[in-house]
């Protein structure tokens, strides 16, 4: 239960940053998941996997007119590697383990993607992890963890009628560093750190959205019954982009700024099947140009697990993102997951959200208005499907069809390709394959 616990303070202490856009990877996305028993070498574990995916795309650029479709083959491979946990260093004469001074975690993964369109050239996305703990379970312990990850699905139309679209890569780093205190009781644990984001796209039309964020984060949790605590967040960041000269000349004015967020609330169990989250906070923004924003943030989330095989969980969130349109957006969003497993082979689950989303004030860097609009308005949603079965503990295919829009009265008006997809798009995805994981 407490190491449950931890794992869901620190949850409900992290940022929320929904991307409407996500690519359908869960095999990279969840890999901890997907693990076996591994390959031990020494005091590491090794876990290696590979899978083959065949897709469709029925609106590959996320186009309200004249969408253009494309049949898709993923070619997706990944090798993580950890220290032995304490269950597993104790296997064997002696059941006694000291508790690990050391923990660390790291991976590496590629997937090749080939769209069956001669307009979107084969690329390479990619993702790697690191994880380090120093005293994980002492009063005092250190953490470093590093992130990255490479996108390079199409998310708008750069304007090319005939013939290969550029590049779509989207390159994200993140480095924290945190050190956390804790009680002798473990009722008590606070952290701050020090979290550097950098944001990189391969192609020049894109690349005046290049981006680096430096993040000052604090949390504290205390623990008032076994699988219960009030949680409190803040996090400073500052935000600064890296190419003046193409911001200059993009389609749409952008600001170095400064965000400072807080959040407190209640996080734990009320019963044996269900638990709860519940977050109020608030949130400013000071940009260099354009608007500033001040707004209330939450979220509430309510976990129902009746049965092992059973689980089910939805919410609200209130949040103010980052955008490259008007400064930020107001994002209001409710969604649902559940998940259902049968015979210890066959999973089913369902994941759904509607968002209802409102930027800042939308300009050009002339000053005249980006859309149609002054704000962009939109419902967003997306609902899908999917299911694995397990023919063996290490092997399974699996399979997922999904449904993703935008509902919009705004357009942009005469502008270069931007970072961020037209409106009024509909898309239907679907995704069948099998997967080999140890």
């Amino acid at each position: 239960m407490r190491c449950c616990l931890k794992l869901g303070l620190s949850l409900a202490a992290a940022v929320l940053a929904f991307s409407t856009l996500a690519e359908a990877q869960p095999f990279l996305e969840d890999r901890a998941a997907n693990e076996g028993p591994g390959f031990k070498t020494g005091r590491f574990v090794l876990h290696p996997g590979i899978a083959v995916d065949g897709g469709y795309d029925s609106n590959v650029f996320l186009e309200s007119s004249n969408a253009e479709d494309s049949f898709i083959l993923r070619l997706t491979g990944y090798l993580d590697f950890a220290t032995l946990s304490a269950q597993r260093q104790a296997e064997g004469e002696s059941r006694k383990v000291e508790p690990q001074k050391i923990t660390f975690r790291g991976g590496v993964g590629a997937t090749y993607y080939h769209y069956f369109s001669n307009r979107v050239q084969d690329n390479v996305g990619a993702d790697a992890h690191v994880d380090f703990a120093y005293n994980p379970s002492r009063v005092f312990s250190l953490q470093i963890r590093d992130t990255f990850r490479r996108t390079i699905r199409p998310f708008s139309d750069p304007d090319t009628v005939t013939g290969e679209t550029t590049s779509y890569g989207r390159n994200i780093n993140n480095a924290t560093l945190d050190l956390v205190g804790r009680s002798k009781s473990e009722v008590l644990e606070g952290r701050v750190g020090y979290k550097n984001s950098i944001e990189l796209f391969d192609a020049e039309i894109y690349q005046y959205g290049d981006n680096l964020t430096h993040r000052v984060p604090a949390q504290l949790s205390w623990r008032f019954f076994p699988s219960s605590a009030i949680v409190y967040d803040f996090e400073f960041a500052h935000q600064q982009y890296l190419n003046p000269d193409l911001v200059a000349l993009s389609p749409t004015e952008l600001s170095d700024n400064n965000r400072v967020r807080s959040q407190i609330g209640y996080n734990g169990a009320l019963t044996n099947t269900l638990s709860l989250t519940a977050l109020i906070g608030y949130a400013v923004g000071f940009y260099e140009v354009l608007q500033d924003f001040d707004d209330v943030t939450a979220r509430v989330e309510a976990r129902w697990t009746p049965r092992p095989t059973i689980s089910l969980d939805g919410g609200y969130i209130r949040n103010i993102l980052p955008s490259f349109i008007g400064n930020f957006t107001v994002m209001n969003r409710l969604y649902v997951n559940a998940t259902f497993t049968a015979a210890g082979a066959l999973s089913l689950g369902l994941k759904a959200w509607v968002s209802f989303d409102k930027s800042g004030l939308a300009l050009t860097p002339e000053g005249s208005l980006l859309g149609t609009e002054p704000e962009r308005k939109d419902i967003r949603t997306r609902v899908a499907l999917w299911g694995e079965y397990r023919f063996k503990a290490w092997f399974s295919v699996f399979a997922e069809v999904g449904y993703l829009a935008d509902f919009t009265d705004f357009q942009y008006v005469g502008v270069t390709p931007l970072l961020d997809p037209s409106g009024e798009y509909q898309k239907v995805e679907a995704w069948i394959g099998l997967r080999v994981f140890y």
